[in-house]
C-alpha cells in the first residue's frame, strides 16, 4: 500500500518543478488541478471503494474455487491472502458459499478442508447453528446410507392405562446431557425418532450410529385416567450396520411411580 503513496510523492515533483517556473501562469489552477487528480488517484486505490481490492478479492475467489474444483486442500498462499484482505465480517459468509458449492458439486475432500479451516470464523450461536448444518450436509453427502437414520420405538398396550402421554429420549452413555433425539407423543404405541428431532443438527442418530455409540434410552408415560406415571429406562448398544434400529417394551417392563 506504501507504494502508492511514494508514486504519488514522486509524481508531484515535476508538477512542483513546473509551478516553481516564473513563466508558468495560473499557477493556483494547474496546482489545484493536480492535487485533486492524485488525490482521486490515491482514493481509487486505496480507499474503501479501491477496484485493487476487488480485483484481489477476485483472485482469491477463483484460487478457491480452482481447489474445489480440483477436489484438493487450499494452498496455504490462498489461505493467507483470504486472511489478509477479506473481512472478517465476510469471512464466515464467503466459507458457507465455498462449502455449499463443494457438497453441490460432490467435491467432499475439497468441502471438508474447507469446514475443517472455517469453523473459527462461526462465532455467534446462529453462525455456530449453520456451521453444524452445513457439517450434517456433508456427513449425509460422506454417508448417504445413514443420512436418514431413524429410530423406532414399540410398546405394548397396558391395560391400566390406556389413555397417555409420553416422552422419550435418547442419550449417548456417558455424554453430555443433551439428547441426541427426543420427542412427545400421546396414545401412540409405535414412536419413530429421526435426525429431525435431535436439538443440534449433527448431534443426532446418525452420529450415534456412524461412531458405534451405546445409547441411554429414556422413556416415561404419564397416565390421564389414573394416578400412576410409567418409567422405563435402558441401554442400547444399536446394530451399527443398520440406519434404522428397533426397541420394543413389554407392558410388564415399566417401573410404576404414583403421581
Amino acid at each position: 500500500m506504501i507504494y502508492i503513496y511514494l508514486l504519488s510523492v514522486v509524481a508531484l515533483f515535476p508538477i512542483i518543478a513546473y509551478l516553481l517556473s516564473q513563466k508558468t501562469i495560473n499557477k493556483g489552477y494547474i496546482f489545484g488541478f493536480s492535487t485533486i487528480v492524485i488525490l482521486f488517484c490515491i482514493l481509487i486505490f486505496t480507499g474503501k471503494f479501491s477496484f485493487l481490492g476487488s480485483l484481489k478479492e477476485q483472485e482469491i475467489n477463483t484460487q478457491i474455487k480452482s481447489s474445489i474444483s480440483k477436489d484438493e486442500a487450499m494452498p496455504s498462499i490462498t489461505i493467507s491472502e483470504f486472511e489478509k484482505h477479506i473481512e472478517d465480517t465476510l469471512k464466515a459468509e464467503w466459507m458457507q458459499a465455498y462449502i455449499n458449492k463443494a457438497i453441490s458439486s460432490k467435491k467432499l475432500n475439497a468441502a471438508e478442508n474447507l469446514i475443517s479451516y472455517s469453523e473459527k470464523y462461526f462465532k455467534s450461536p446462529d453462525e455456530k447453528f449453520i456451521f453444524y448444518s452445513l457439517y450434517t450436509k456433508l456427513r449425509d453427502s460422506k454417508f448417504p446410507v445413514f443420512a436418514d437414520s431413524n429410530f423406532i420405538l414399540k410398546l405394548e398396550p397396558i391395560s391400566e392405562c390406556e389413555d397417555f402421554e409420553g416422552k422419550i429420549e435418547l442419550f449417548i452413555m456417558n455424554g453430555p446431557n443433551l439428547p441426541i433425539a427426543k420427542k412427545n407423543f400421546e396414545n401412540l404405541f409405535l414412536v419413530s425418532l429421526s435426525n429431525l428431532d435431535s436439538s443440534i443438527p449433527g448431534f443426532d442418530l446418525t452420529s450415534v450410529y456412524l461412531n458405534r455409540e451405546t445409547t441411554d434410552l429414556k422413556v416415561a408415560l404419564r397416565c390421564v385416567n389414573s394416578s400412576v406415571n410409567l418409567i422405563y429406562e435402558t441401554s442400547i448398544f444399536f446394530d451399527q450396520n443398520s440406519a434404522s434400529n428397533t426397541y420394543k417394551i413389554g407392558s410388564n417392563e415399566w417401573l410404576k411411580k404414583e403421581q
